[in-house]
């Protein structure tokens, strides 16, 4: 299968796969339910993908590909100190959560479940958390260096501390969303993260 169906039946696979993995969770997702969510039979399934762990695999580099390129490019492109490239981050990985509501959750979903599994994919989503991490951290050094995060502070401890308080304020945001002022709630998670860490 080329051109466009051959995309959109392999973009069908990572939607539906998706959604399966986050109703019934990785483990709980056989290539069988995958199928008869696509409707497609094995042979179409096993031409993009090897087995279930590549599409697990090609999920996390997709959520790689539009969130954590997407939010260093717009850190990136923003001058100013460490609170005017934490707004930007915070905005873009806000506004992705938003808009990508099931791959933001099934990712968070799935590293819970197959850290520890020492698997390829494992492997695949340290690299990307570490990614993530690493920017994070020079964002903070960066800070440091201009005066506009204390000295004080421990880059590599409070990169982690920022990375689990979004995974924590995104999974708090799609519990709650609909008893609470969101918008809020982000900015107030925002101020009070910066207000922590700046001089």
């Amino acid at each position: 299968m080329a051109g466009t169906k051959g995309t959109d039946v392999k973009e069908a696979i990572i939607r539906e796969s998706i959604r399966l993995f986050l109703s019934n969770g990785y483990r709980g997702t056989s290539i069988k339910a995958i199928m008869e969510a696509v409707n497609v039979g094995s042979g179409t399934i096993y031409w993009y993908f090897k087995n279930k762990e590549e599409i697990l695999i090609t999920i996390v580099q997709k959520f790689e590909k539009e969130l954590v390129e997407g939010l260093m490019q717009a850190v990136s492109s923003r001058d100013g100190n460490f609170a005017r490239k934490y707004r930007a981050l915070h905005r873009y990985t806000t506004e992705y959560a938003r808009d990508n509501k099931d791959l933001s959750i099934v990712f968070f979903t799935l590293l819970n479940e197959i850290v520890g599994t020492d698997t390829k994919a494992e492997k695949e989503v340290k690299r990307i958390y570490e990614r993530f991490r690493s920017f994070v951290e020079s964002m903070i050094e960066e800070g440091k260096k201009d005066g506009s995060v204390r000295r004080d502070v421990d880059s590599p401890a409070f990169a982690h501390i920022i990375i689990a308080s979004h995974m924590g304020m995104v999974e708090e945001w799609h519990v709650y969303e609909n008893n609470f002022d969101v918008a809020f709630f982000t900015r107030s998670f925002r101020d009070l993260l910066i207000k922590s860490i700046t001089s």
